[in-house]
């Protein structure tokens, strides 16, 4: 029975066109959530990354200010204007540091250096005391060491981290061209069996009847 059959060309194209119209919402919600993806990992880059790298730049400045400062002079007295200044802009600078996102291993480093720079301050204010102390001057040239060392392995953490956030959007990129790539298979296939339904249907058409009255 052809009206049978011309329903059922009917549904599997119906069929077609919603399958491809899911594929393309299905890939639309995938292509949105890489974009978002790839939004965060760019932001974290400038935010948790660069920004924090300026930060860890001016701090090692300051602190080695404050080693510069501790033979400023030839007796050695270390100007608590001076040092207070500079305290002032690290606290300015620990305070927006602290607004980012750490990893487990800089939260380590970021808290270690926290705690040797209370314990330099504290040391600096007994050498405003006894600025002839040669053991206390050692000990704060110690601890200024030990800063610009920790420093270092946070700077260190954001070159890692940085490279892992790029690898990690290269990845997404990768994956959603894969993706597209897919759905143009998909869609040129539908397209074909498409195609296929109009040319099966056009051949249930009844011929035109032939009139044999003519002669």
């Amino acid at each position: 029975m052809k009206w049978t059959y011309s329903i059922e060309q009917k549904v599997k194209a119906a069929s077609s066109l919603a399958i491809v119209f899911l594929l393309v919402l299905a890939t639309n919600l995938l292509d949105r959530n890489h974009f978002s993806e790839l939004q965060e990992s760019f932001s974290s880059v400038y935010k948790d990354r660069l920004l924090v790298e300026n930060y860890i730049f001016k701090l090692s400045g300051l602190v080695h200010q404050k080693h510069m400062l501790l033979h400023s002079s030839e007796e050695n007295i270390m100007s608590s204007n001076d040092q207070l200044k500079i305290n002032q802009k690290i606290d300015a600078l620990l305070v927006e540091y602290e607004k980012t996102k750490y990893t487990a291993k800089e939260t380590r480093l970021f808290q270690e250096f926290k705690t040797k720079l209370l314990d330099v301050r504290e040391l600096e204010s007994q050498f405003q005391k006894d600025s002839n102390s040669i053991t206390l001057r050692g000990e704060i040239e110690k601890k200024h060491l030990q800063l610009i060392t920790l420093l270092e392995g946070l700077s260190n953490i954001q070159m890692e981290e940085g490279e892992r956030l790029i690898n990690q959007s290269n990845d997404v990129i990768k994956t959603s061209h894969s993706i597209s790539r897919i759905e143009i298979i998909i869609l040129i296939c539908m397209g074909i069996f498409a195609q296929a339904l109009i040319l099966a249907s056009k051949t249930l058409k009844p011929k035109k009847p032939q009139n044999f009255n003519l002669n």
